[in-house]
């Protein structure tokens, strides 16, 4: 299988913050996530970097304005 888990840049705790993740769209500022089975979530922010070896994605908050 090709999910991936998501995690925040910065985040102490280092946990994912969704795993087995199918699909990462854009929306607005922000990505919707799409698990195996079908739970959404949306997190503000914007790539820094997606490992396809290991099956993740990194995501930072953007700058507070």
């Amino acid at each position: 299988m090709c999910e991936a888990k998501v995690y925040l840049e910065n985040d102490p705790s280092g946990r994912p913050i969704m795993e087995e993740v199918i699909l990462l769209q854009p929306e607005g500022d922000g990505y919707r996530l799409t698990g195996l089975l079908g739970e959404q979530k949306w997190v503000r922010g914007r790539i820094v970097r997606i490992d396809f070896l290991r099956h993740t994605v990194h995501l930072a908050a953007p700058a507070e304005e």
